[in-house]
């Protein structure tokens, strides 16, 4: 098949660019010829007047549709394939398609299409006001710790559903959990154009031997701010003084600060590949603190893979990936006692969490394998190419 994908990166490097490129490899190696018409917010930083610009091409761009056009006729694509449009490429491009009578699906990374930030999440907490067509709510709230942007993010997003871009023109949904598929059927989403597709990780045998003797401490790895719950982490680090805690990533240095951490808590900086291999390999878990609804965490395969076991929440679709008592443990959102808790049954569990690592890669081989995710999608477009 020809599959066109159409995706718009945004300022800084992402999981979803990530998602774009082993999707457009592994298509290829099947045989697909895959091409890509992107767009990135960076280039805002050249523009003038960047920001308005933004906000009038989120509703509707007519250059975006002319090279769509241009696209179609070049490359003739049996499907197409969206990622994210936003705020250079536009949702006001769906109908092209429609009337070139060529099928769309589109990967649901985050919940845009429900809520105007995409994350269900703001300075309060969760937060689910706008569904149902509500996007007021997020001026009101003010989600954006920024008013002028609030409202743009607000009007876009309600522009789209009135106009019916994506309810409209999109064929199929591939939504990354049920948790996920559920939040758009209750926003008025057809349930048969929504389907489950996790995301997948190329197999790699793990990265050096492993044994209960070798295993220390706990690691997170993320941006450590309030959304990734880094204060609710220390908060647990606090409680247990004879545990240790290992953090990679950039700080929020209005959130927590590295000079003040607790003595058994180490911030590693923001590490590379080999090193985020070597502490997934080395620790006796990872633990993931996130406060919100993330839409497919793939440090939770990454760990998988090097056989280890996963703390999460017991929130949103992170129990479909981390099954409690078989290759990790959940706790209770926010409750820091309870998670404190599950670390030490963590700690103390010894082959136990041994054999809960090897459980992860079995399910990181049966259900998050390239060859697995291959054969779901082309479930989903080959009737709709045929048809």
């Amino acid at each position: 098949m020809r599959i066109l994908q159409i995706h718009n990166h945004y300022g800084s490097h992402s999981g979803e660019s990530t998602v774009l490129e082993v999707h457009r490899q592994l298509l290829s190696q099947r045989g697909h010829d895959v091409r890509s018409y992107t767009r990135s917010s960076v280039e805002l930083e050249s523009m003038r007047m960047g920001e308005i610009r933004a906000f009038f091409t989120g509703l509707y761009n007519p250059f975006s549709i002319r090279d769509i056009e241009k696209e179609l006729q070049a490359f003739r694509p049996d499907v197409i394939h969206i990622h994210n449009l936003y705020p250079l490429v536009s949702p006001s491009i769906l109908p092209v398609f429609r009337r070139a009578g060529i099928p769309v699906v589109m990967t649901v990374h985050n919940y845009r299409l429900a809520c105007p930030n995409g994350l269900f999440y703001n300075n309060e907490g969760i937060c689910e006001k706008c569904s149902g067509g509500r996007e007021w709510n997020c001026v009101l709230h003010n989600c954006e710790s920024s008013f002028p942007k609030s409202f743009g993010y607000a009007l876009r997003n309600a522009w789209a559903r009135l106009a019916g871009y994506y309810r409209s023109n999109v064929d199929a949904f591939l939504c990354l959990t049920g948790f996920q598929k559920g939040k758009l059927v209750e926003n008025g989403f057809r349930e048969d154009a929504c389907h489950v597709l996790p995301n997948f990780l190329e197999l790699h045998p793990p990265f050096g031997e492993r044994t209960e003797r070798e295993r220390s401490g706990f690691f997170f790895i993320g941006r450590l701010n309030r959304q990734k719950g880094i204060d609710f982490l220390l908060e647990v680090a606090e409680r247990l003084p004879q545990k240790s805690f290992r953090l990679a990533g950039s700080v929020d240095s209005s959130v927590v600060d590295i000079a003040k951490l607790p003595s058994n808590v180490q911030w590693l900086g923001v590490i590379d590949e080999e090193q985020k291999l070597r502490e997934l390999r080395s620790a006796e878990a990872l633990l993931f603190t996130s406060r919100s609804y993330e839409g497919f965490p793939m440090v939770f395969l990454e760990a998988m893979q090097q056989e280890l076991p996963v703390i999460a929440p017991d929130l949103a679709g992170y129990p479909e990936i981390v099954r409690n008592g078989v290759n990790g443990w959940l706790f209770e959102p926010q409750d820091a006692q309870a998670c404190a808790r599950v670390i030490d049954e963590a700690h103390a569990a010894g082959d136990v969490a041994l054999q809960m690592g090897k459980n992860g890669r079995e399910i990181l081989e049966r259900d998050y394998a390239p060859e697995v995710w291959y054969r779901a999608y082309m479930k989903v477009i080959e009737p709709l190419a045929a048809r």
